[in-house]
């Protein structure tokens, strides 16, 4: 009906678009845009009311608001008292995020950071195992922001707060304010599984890749509202050009949009038809964007020049090739095969060439990372609390003698296992001290090629055991169930004075893997 009533009066808030823009719907929640000039108002309330007739739905006014834009305070008044309804101004909710022509200030964001404390108010922190809680912090507190994420672009103090909560969460911050020691730094927390971390959400990456996705709709979204509007606003209405060179002015929104627009250019790839429609500067339709390699002095021109009108004019274009890679325009340009076709643009993160967020944050997250040694360990049938001890023992962060001293903690130095008065580390506990070895070789480990060469990093000798029993799932349960007992039987030693024979353990040790191979 309000389309219907669009197409003869002039409703409509914006004659510049291709259509009409009345009404918007999600879910329950129903926007109606109109101007407020002539008898626009009277048209609306008339259509209203003829849709209560109709449909017998009738509206509840007092859920209703008018929020006025340049409107004066009469006119104002005069609107409301036709409606019938009050009027509000901005910000406000919408959908559960804060609806402003401004960005979010703190208040809004303050709101996004009560929620995650709200959930840790009904925790027992203290009665969780770590890996419980690390658990908890991955699929709950790392996930409550990725709605707002998916929108606003969280500024840096958020990130941190955020980061906090789930930084004392997960190493088990104390009622008293005292600071919990912090095993592992948080940039390792937040790396994926099999580059070493617990595979916690870079919130930042992850707001980068999820904001990628306002950019893939500007090309494969034509007629969406936010193209539509994006189009109208930044490239006045010339729809041939591509959206990586529209207009910088704008919204915070799309400020904020620009601001990641070097990882648009690097994630996707133009397939070249026509050439009409692929920025020559700003598209990456050889295998590079040329905007990248253009220095300080030479920043590549604003206004759209398309690939294949710079084609026959490149020499003049460039101001100076020899900073620009000469010969790799020079082989790619002459290569370049135009037909009918219009130019598409591919995701180079996955094999289906589409965007998705998952690929965005991978490739973002592993850029400059090396792949973690023992990424192993995680498709382990043991329970999760020993995978997460095996990932601190792997990067040498369970606080032996030497890892406290280096803490400033005081310790009494000796090995409890073998009594030998000897600062303990790790290499000593699990492998060189003459209770382990024994353990090991009654298990029927051969640790002779580890022991001999004591000075090697611990890192590689836990490679080494684990390489030589990797084609039996059972021995490598076996394996990280005795590193696991080795670790309990020396902290009952420590701090209850309480020791186990070794028949006891290797006992145990038989009993708990096999139950392990079983149930998980």
């Amino acid at each position: 009906m309000l389309h219907t009533a669009s197409t003869t009066l002039p409703l409509s808030i914006c004659s510049k678009l291709p259509h009409p823009f009345i009404i918007l719907q999600y879910a329950d929640d129903t926007l109606l845009f109109a101007t407020a000039k002539g008898t626009a108002v009277q048209v609306l309330k008339a259509v209203l009311n003829s849709f209560e007739m109709v449909s017998g739905v009738h509206l509840n006014l007092h859920k209703c608001s008018l929020v006025p834009f340049n409107l004066s305070a009469p006119s104002t008044a005069s609107i409301t008292s036709v409606l019938g309804i009050n009027a509000t101004t901005l910000p406000m909710q919408y959908l559960g995020l804060p609806l402003s022509l401004f960005k979010p200030d703190r208040v809004a964001f303050r709101q996004l950071i009560d929620k995650l404390q709200c959930k840790l108010a009904g925790w027992k922190s203290a009665l969780l195992s770590r890996a419980g809680r690390v658990t908890l912090a991955s699929s709950v507190l790392s996930t409550i922001p990725v709605y707002f994420m998916s929108v606003f672009k969280l500024p840096a103090w958020v990130i941190r707060a955020i980061d906090r909560i789930r930084r004392d969460f997960i190493w088990g911050s104390s009622s008293n304010n005292r600071r919990a020691m912090h095993l592992l730094s948080w940039d390792r927390v937040c790396l994926p599984k099999t580059l070493g971390g617990f595979g916690l959400l870079d919130l930042k990456l992850q707001n980068t890749a999820l904001l990628l996705r306002w950019w893939w709709r500007l090309y494969h979204a034509p007629n969406s509202l936010w193209t539509v509007f994006a189009s109208v606003l930044f490239s006045k209405r010339d729809r041939s050009i591509p959206p990586i060179s529209w207009n910088s002015k704008g919204s915070f929104f799309w400020r904020d949009l620009l601001s990641i627009r070097l990882y648009f250019q690097l994630s996707t790839s133009k397939v070249i038809g026509s050439g009409l429609n692929s920025s020559f500067w700003y598209d990456n339709w050889g295998g590079h964007c040329l905007c990248l390699y253009a220095n300080s002095a030479q920043h590549p021109p604003r206004r759209f020049i398309s690939l294949k009108q710079a084609l026959p004019l490149w020499h003049s274009l460039i101001p100076s090739p020899m900073s620009l890679q000469q010969n790799f325009l020079h082989h790619v340009l002459h290569n370049l095969d135009f037909n009918s076709q219009l130019d598409s643009l591919v995701w180079k993160w996955n094999s289906l060439g589409t965007y998705t967020a998952s690929s965005a944050y991978k490739w973002l997250i592993s850029t400059g990372k090396t792949s973690f040694p023992l990424k192993c360990i995680w498709k382990l049938k043991v329970p999760p609390s020993i995978k997460l001890f095996l990932v601190l023992v792997s990067h040498g962060r369970i606080l032996t003698q030497d890892q406290l001293l280096k803490r400033n903690f005081t310790v009494s130095q000796g090995c409890v296992l073998c009594s030998q008065p000897i600062c303990e580390t790790l290499p000593h506990l699990f492998i060189l001290c003459p209770f382990s070895a024994h353990l090991w070789l009654s298990l029927g480990f051969n640790l002779i090629s580890i022991q001999s060469d004591p000075n090697r990093p611990f890192k590689d000798q836990l490679l080494s055991l684990f390489n030589g029993v990797l084609q039996c799932s059972q021995k490598r349960v076996t394996l990280a169930t005795t590193l696991w007992a080795l670790w309990l039987e020396r902290n009952n030693r420590t701090f209850r004075n309480e020791a186990r024979s070794l028949d006891t353990i290797h006992h145990w040790i038989i009993c708990e893997s096999t139950l392990f191979m079983k149930a998980c």
